[in-house]
């Protein structure tokens, strides 16, 4: 191996360093995004498993296939929970969700707003909340009760929400994967400048341990 330069010391050095920086940092998170793929698979299959729910029936919203559910959505299903008598504030204080933070600071949460519509079909319920577009399990109360004001003046805005709702969650999926694959090519790339900086790709993967510094 070649004496290596001063400058190329230099170099390595600040290599090394960031290698490791990046790559705690990837770790970091996406141990982070990997708690979170089992907590959205489950919220998959929660939503597969409301399928077949009685339901009132009668004309249906023409869903996207592409919003995951397992079936449309009726319009009188949708109404019925819209047209509920509770205002989203009222829903909070009536329902509060024991040692559930957000329900404390007058978030409006899944639980408390299905508790609220006990008697309409699960599978809207479950609809209508999503489009709140907030989170899964929680949504500030303004914007939750603005949706449900502009649904009760037209129920197939509905489906716009659901379609805004589902891109949303794709695009952020995939920018957590692309943000998370990029951190490791750049790991990877302080990793072959700190400890083989004299390896290049056409000198072959399998050489890669001969130019260990």
């Amino acid at each position: 191996m070649p004496t290596i330069p001063f400058s190329s010391l230099f170099l390595i050095k600040g290599s090394r360093t960031q290698f490791f920086g990046w790559f705690f940092g990837a770790s970091g998170a996406a141990g982070i995004a990997r708690s979170a793929f089992p907590r959205m698979f489950e919220g998959v299959q929660y939503i597969q498993s409301l399928g077949g729910e009685p339901s009132l029936g009668g004309d249906t919203l023409k869903l996207n296939p592409l919003c995951g559910y397992p079936e449309d959505l009726s319009i009188k299903d949708l109404e019925k929970i819209v047209n509920n008598k509770l205002s989203i504030e009222q829903i909070v204080q009536k329902y509060p969700i024991e040692n559930n933070f957000l329900s404390k600071k007058g978030y409006i949460t899944f639980a408390a707003f299905q508790m609220a519509n006990a008697q309409a079909n699960p599978l809207a319920v479950r609809a209508i909340f999503d489009t709140f577009a907030q989170s899964t399990d929680a949504s500030d109360p303004f914007v939750a009760q603005d949706k449900i004001d502009s649904y009760k003046e037209d129920i197939s805005l509905v489906k716009g929400g659901l379609i805004k709702s589902k891109v949303t969650g794709y695009v952020a999926i995939f920018t957590l994967l692309f943000l998370l694959g990029m951190a490791d090519v750049i790991a990877f790339g302080h990793a072959r400048d700190g400890w083989f900086h004299y390896w290049k790709l056409s000198d072959g993967i399998l050489n890669i341990p001969n130019y260990w510094i």
